[in-house]
This record gives C-alpha cells, structure tokens and sequence, in this order.
C-alpha cells in the first residue's frame, strides 16, 4: 500500500486569502477520484467536516476526511446544476455544472486521446462527452472550470464561515 501523502497542518483555513483558498478547492477538484491525494489536501480539514464526521460516528482518519471532503466538493457541485430542468443541458446556465459534473464527478476527458468512452452507459454522460467534443472548445472548458471553481470555493468558504460562527 502506498504511504499517505504529507498533509499541511500550518494552513488556518480562517485567514487564508480568497487566491489560496480558491487554489486549494481546485487542487481538491483535480483529485476528486483518487483518495489519497485528496487527503493531503489542507480543505480536509475544514470544522465542518469534522462536524459531520462525528455525527456519522465516523473516525477522524485521513482518508475519512477525504471522503468527506469528496461528498462536500460533490454537493456543492449539485447546488450548481439548474433545478427541475433533468440531468443535462447546453444553455449558459448549464455551463459550470457541465464543466465541473461531467469532468470531475463523472470522470470524462473530452479532449484526450487516450481516454476511452466506452464504458459510459448514461444517457446524459453520452451527451455531454459529444457536446464538450463538438461545440466547447477545450479553453472554454477551462475558462468555465475556474469561474465553476471560484463558486465552489465561495460556497465552501460560506460554509467555513458558518460553521466557526455557530461552534
């Protein structure tokens, strides 16, 4: 088994600037499918996962963390996507959802070579791969991930906030 990577402990999550913040809820976006990475990310240790962690009896080990970190980043990715209008769609209100859900969560890569798309048997995940290939250029793409990341991290960063004002 691999060893953990190091995990920042001099990062106080409170007084860190809007730039960092936003770097490392990037960073976390970017290792959302592998665990262990994940945990070395400083967002692991936001009050607010340690809160949920102890109300689902959980242990305060890292890699809990970074699951819990993974539900979180997945929830507020969700907040994103339009309400009742299904699973996918190609309007501008659309875009961050698509350009975070689709990549991330779901784990296309529209523009690689290498990826192999055949294993996707959702309907939505099929239009999405064909929609980001043939109308979204791939710096589009970016652009939207970092304007989609910026939302993430405020909305996280809210939820920061929050939950040192009621602890």
């Amino acid at each position: 088994m691999p060893a953990l990577p190091r995990i920042r402990t001099d990062v106080d999550l409170a007084t860190i600037d809007e730039a960092e913040f936003t770097r490392l809820t990037r960073r976390a976006l970017s290792h959302y499918g592998d665990l262990t990475r994940l945990a070395s990310n400083p967002l692991t240790a936001l009050p607010m996962l340690v809160k949920r962690l102890e109300q689902r009896g959980a242990p305060q080990d890292p890699i809990e963390r970074a699951a819990e970190l993974k539900a979180l980043l997945a929830e507020s990715i969700e907040r994103l996507k339009p309400r009742g209008k299904g699973d996918f769609g190609t309007s501008d209100e659309w875009r961050y959802y698509n350009a975070l859900y689709f990549p991330y969560i779901v784990g296309l890569r529209p523009y690689s070579r290498r990826a192999s798309h055949q294993h996707i048997d959702d309907p939505a995940a099929k239009a999405a791969l064909e929609w980001f290939q043939s109308a979204v250029p791939e710096r589009t793409l970016y652009n939207w991930q970092t304007a989609a990341t910026n939302l993430i991290a405020h909305d996280l960063r809210c939820q920061l906030e929050e939950s040192l004002r009621t602890s």
